[in-house]
């Protein structure tokens, strides 16, 4: 077993550059070029690309030093370098001169709303609350925001170990935190000179929202100094609805508003940035009245025509070529896997659309400033990453970098392999990776390991870059590991059930009003029967299931609501109970108030646990707050059941110093109850980073 351990700790996501090299290409066009940074088992390596001769050439370090984040300094600086705006207590500074003076305590300029800034997760790593500020074009003006929480409920986390030596009593944190039915908080807007500190105020009445203000996900741009837009989101995203302000008074109309009666997306997903385009007096707007994500053209607020359509989605705006009226963008749903990407052109008269990668993969694009030209990273499960330059036409004119994993085949990693079975309504196709031990053998038989998601904002499956954080399944699987678990004598099964993204709005809508996803539960009980049917290694009498977060939640809902299927779960941060957790969670996929949140709690159900349950959480976790376990864990003695738990002192939504030691845990849990095995005794694990 200890082989097994230390396979699983060469797999770890936190060694990924130490197996995987040239896989990863991020250009930083100058002029007529680009370069890039790739890392080899050498080290990092810079190439330099020019398109129109087709050369790529190895070149020094260029030196091009980036400025240090806004979460690290705590400052937004405006476009040519001469503004830096900030906030002091609760008003904003321009080059450390204050600009504003009324700002108070819950009502403060330029901040976003506690529960969107997590300020626990923040202070423990070192990081600040950079204003939320977007500077015009010209640089002087910026937009910003006031934030009114003060009529919002407060949440109270005791950090028992507080730092430092001679800290016996334990310290209070209070922060602002809305829950499903709350009164949410206000955002209003103003326009500032960071030349003279003129002040404009936009005349649109305080608006609600929850979680995220318009200016912290891409909803709010200038078309040029004195155009400003922003878009709207109303309560339990039910309406998406566009603004047009001007900057010199303040004064603003609606261009756009469109309703749904479930979710209206204004981008496949809700933390995915905004698939709305605006240019002169016309709008690209995205839209799912058809049943699939499409883009649709507006102008002077007139529809003009859809601009594309069938049985796929939209899934990023690559570029838009107002002269030569063109849009490049991703979509999903061309190749037998749905999920993959593919680039496309059509006209924004909606004639014209040619898919410009042939490949069956999955393409990840970035487009030259100018549109001619575009760098393409695609993988497959069996293929690793390619990274070719295209010109407009799809043609590849230059293949940058291959993917080299020798270092991850010789530790071990097996590719996922792919698979597609039916919902559990026996019509819908559903699709998944199945990971198995790097020495699996066809004649033994292995435990299952659900490793499940199942939210509605988020998927498992697709390769997708998650506001900056790239996130791949295929290779080691950063949001959960599946390789890892494999290695342990698993076999670990990925799915995504109906009530997750990236598919038809019909599949989407499934989950409407269910917010603990209970349908798509029943799509992975589904899938593991249809599974083990032709894979005889597949033992149902052994299955586990393990999640974090919105994974967490499933897994506990997995073992009350299906004890016959699923045997042992580790839940690590869930949020059990609906009423209790975020209102952009409820209110979202539950519908906004009046709803009862209560129907959707798992603590009722806590009588029904049969199976072995871990139940992990952070102290000081400000997103699914301890308490949401906590209550479980009440229902849970109540009932006399036997459970396990472990909660970290200190720790926020995820287990910083203490991640090594749960990871451990969680090992030990799966192998000694799936497996049936004792797990090696004073094995540390160690983590890379």
């Amino acid at each position: 077993m200890i082989d097994r351990y230390r396979r699983a700790e060469r797999l770890h996501m936190s060694r990924h550059d130490q197996l995987v090299f040239r896989a990863l290409v991020t250009p930083h066009w100058e002029g007529d070029s680009f370069w890039y940074k790739v890392n080899t088992p050498e080290g990092p390596e810079f190439v330099r690309v020019w398109p129109e001769k087709r050369e790529r050439q190895v070149i020094a370090d260029p030196g091009a030093e980036e400025a240090p984040p806004p979460m690290i300094t705590g400052l937004v600086t405006s476009p040519d370098g001469r503004y830096a705006v900030g906030v002091e207590g609760e008003n904003l500074t321009v080059n450390g001169t204050p600009v504003t003076a009324d700002g108070v305590a819950g009502w403060g300029y330029g901040l976003p709303s506690d529960q969107s800034r997590m300020p626990v997760v923040a202070r423990q790593q070192g990081l600040r609350t950079p204003p939320l500020v977007v500077f015009a074009p010209g640089g002087r003006r910026f937009v910003t925001c006031r934030v009114d929480q003060r009529h919002v409920p407060t949440l109270t986390l005791t950090q028992s170990c507080p730092p430092g030596a001679g800290q016996p009593r334990p310290l209070v944190h209070t922060m602002h935190y809305e829950m499903p039915g709350d009164e949410p908080p206000t955002i209003t807007h103003l326009i500032l000179d960071a030349e003279t500190g003129e002040r404009v105020d936009v005349d649109i009445e305080p608006l609600t929202f929850t979680h995220d203000a318009p200016l912290g996900v891409e909803r709010v741009w200038w078309s040029d100094d004195d155009t400003l837009w922003l878009l709207y989101s109303t309560r339990g995203y039910k309406s998406a609805r566009l603004y047009r302000i001007d900057a010199r008074t303040g004064a603003a109309c609606v261009v756009l508003e469109e309703t749904a009666e479930t979710i209206m997306h204004y981008s496949p997903t809700v933390i995915d940035f905004p698939l709305v385009r605006t240019f002169g007096d016309e709008v690209l707007w995205f839209s799912e009245r058809d049943g699939w994500g499409h883009l649709y053209l507006y102008r002077d607020g007139e529809l003009v025509c859809q601009v594309t359509r069938g049985e796929w989605l939209v899934r990023a705006i690559v570029h838009l070529d107002e002269e030569r009226r063109e849009l490049y963008f991703l979509a999903g749903g061309h190749d037998p896997n749905p999920y993959h990407r593919g680039l496309f052109r059509v006209g924004l008269d909606g004639t014209g659309l040619t898919r410009l990668t042939p490949e069956q993969a999955d393409h990840d694009v970035t487009a030259s400033p100018d549109g001619r030209w575009f760098v393409d990273t695609y993988a497959t499960p069996a293929e690793p990453p390619v990274t070719v330059l295209r010109d407009r036409d799809g043609t590849v004119v230059l293949e940058l970098e291959r993917a080299d994993i020798r270092r991850l085949l010789e530790a071990g990693w097996r590719a996922p392999e792919p698979f597609t079975v039916k919902a559990a309504d026996g019509v819908t196709d559903v699709h998944g990776l199945l990971y198995l031990p790097g020495d699996f053998d066809p004649s033994a038989s292995y435990p299952i390991l659900d490793s499940v998601y199942n939210g509605g904002q988020l998927p498992r499956l697709a390769r997708l870059n998650l506001r900056g954080y790239p996130v791949d399944p295929y290779l080691l699987d950063q949001a959960a590991g599946a390789p890892m678990f494999a290695q342990l004598g698993l076999a670990v099964v990925v799915l995504d059930g109906r009530g997750t993204p990236y598919r038809s709005k019909a599949f989407h809508d499934a989950g409407y009003g269910d917010p603990t996803l209970r349908v798509g539960l029943a799509d992975h009980v589904a899938a593991l029967t249809q599974l083990a049917a032709d894979r005889p290694y597949l033992d149902l009498g052994r299955v586990g299931i393990a999640g974090h977060s919105g994974g967490g939640t499933a897994t506990a809902a997995a073992l009350l609501h299906h004890p016959g299927v699923f045997h042992v779960g580790v839940a690590s941060a869930g949020n059990y109970e609906t009423a209790g957790y975020y209102a952009l969670w409820g209110e979202t996929y539950g519908g906004p108030p009046p709803r009862d949140y209560d129907q959707w709690s798992l603590v009722p159900h806590a009588a029904g646990l049969k199976g072995k349950l871990l139940l992990l959480c952070g102290e000081m976790d400000d997103n699914t707050h301890p308490t949401l376990t906590l209550r479980l864990v009440d229902a849970l003695i109540r009932a006399d059941k036997d459970f396990d738990m472990l909660m970290v002192p200190g720790a926020a939504h995820g287990y910083l110093h203490a991640e090594s030691h749960v990871l451990r845990r969680q090992w030990d849990y799966l192998v000694r109850h799936l497996l049936g095995e004792e797990p090696p005794t004073g094995f540390t694990l160690t983590l890379e980073g």
